[in-house]
């Protein structure tokens, strides 16, 4: 039996809040949740978006622009007020821009970071307090992206989403100990964003998102939503197609070099004799499969 066999209504009795949930991965995370029992709020500034998806699968809709502390504070009192609580957030929504640095438009580059690393901040930044203040706590599931690792064109998408994992570390420090959980998901889908990626950058984009489905990033958004996760924090989970993964925290390369009288000179022969040889990749490459390991749902334990 599957794993989604597992357990009946894997949100039942939960109130959850989607953002950018009108379409693509967003309008999957809410299907799913709903379909897991949950009562869900879909956000979307496209109204008619909204409209259609909570319609569809019997939510409530809001169009309150996230990017904004107050229409952020008003959407989670949203789900506080149809509901009674709110037990769930999925940051989902965003915006990007592709844009070659030497021709970045300044106006561009702020909305983006407005609205994917602000909106996922003042959202969260409501409902953790929100959900300090109610028996229970919640889950906060942040959505990042593998190009804060480094990708072509998407400065302004890269750094907006690496602050989002940076907001997911920190959050989890400082809720650690409490009935309150962060975690993110770095899904891959074929979307309407992918398109343009690939449109643009052509050979460059490795179709990396070709053939992949929002719904199959739905899964591991709910399990990390749900009381099954209650020991997960702090975490970045990747998909990608069929794999699933961890992706690594920022840390230091060891071992350091140690330098006992800092000089220019110094710091030329540790890079010429170690550390030119040890500089990372720029770029987040395709997870490799690991030969054995168990494939969830068949026959995995």
């Amino acid at each position: 039996m599957g794993a989604d066999n597992a357990v009946p209504g894997w949100l039942a009795g939960k109130a959850i809040v989607v953002t950018g949930a009108g379409r693509g991965l967003g309008e999957a995370y809410a299907r799913l949740a709903a379909a897991e029992g949950a009562s869900v709020v879909v956000n979307d500034v496209d109204v008619d978006a909204a409209t259609r998806v909570a319609a569809e699968i019997g939510a409530v809709c809001d169009d309150s622009d996230i990017a904004s502390w107050e229409g952020a504070g008003r959407l989670v009192e949203a789900c506080r007020n149809a509901f009674g609580r709110i037990d769930g957030l999925v940051n989902n929504a965003g915006i990007f821009r592709l844009a070659d640095p030497r021709e970045q438009d300044p106006v561009e580059f702020r909305t983006v970071v407005e609205v994917n690393l602000l909106g996922t901040a003042y959202c969260g930044l409501h409902a953790i307090r929100a959900m300090l203040d109610q028996p229970g706590g919640g889950s906060l599931v942040n959505i990042t992206s593998g190009s804060h690792a480094g990708s072509a064109a998407m400065g302004a998408y890269g750094a907006s989403k690496g602050g989002v994992a940076s907001l997911t570390y920190c959050w989890a420090a400082d809720l650690a100990g409490t009935s309150v959980r962060v975690n993110a998901v770095s899904p891959n889908a074929d979307t309407r964003m992918a398109d343009t990626f690939e449109r643009y950058l052509g050979e460059r984009a490795r179709g990396q998102n070709v053939g992949k489905s929002p719904s199959s990033n739905a899964p591991a958004v709910v399990y990390l939503l749900s009381d099954a996760a209650a020991g997960i924090s702090g975490q970045v989970v990747r998909v990608d197609g069929e794999e699933l993964s961890l992706m690594t925290h920022p840390g230091v390369v060891l071992p350091a070099v140690r330098i006992s009288e800092w000089t220019v000179a110094a710091v030329a022969e540790a890079f010429d004799e170690d550390l030119a040889r040890r500089q990372q990749p720029v770029g987040l490459p395709p997870a490799p499969r690991v030969a054995g390991s168990p494939v969830a749902g068949e026959g995995a334990s």
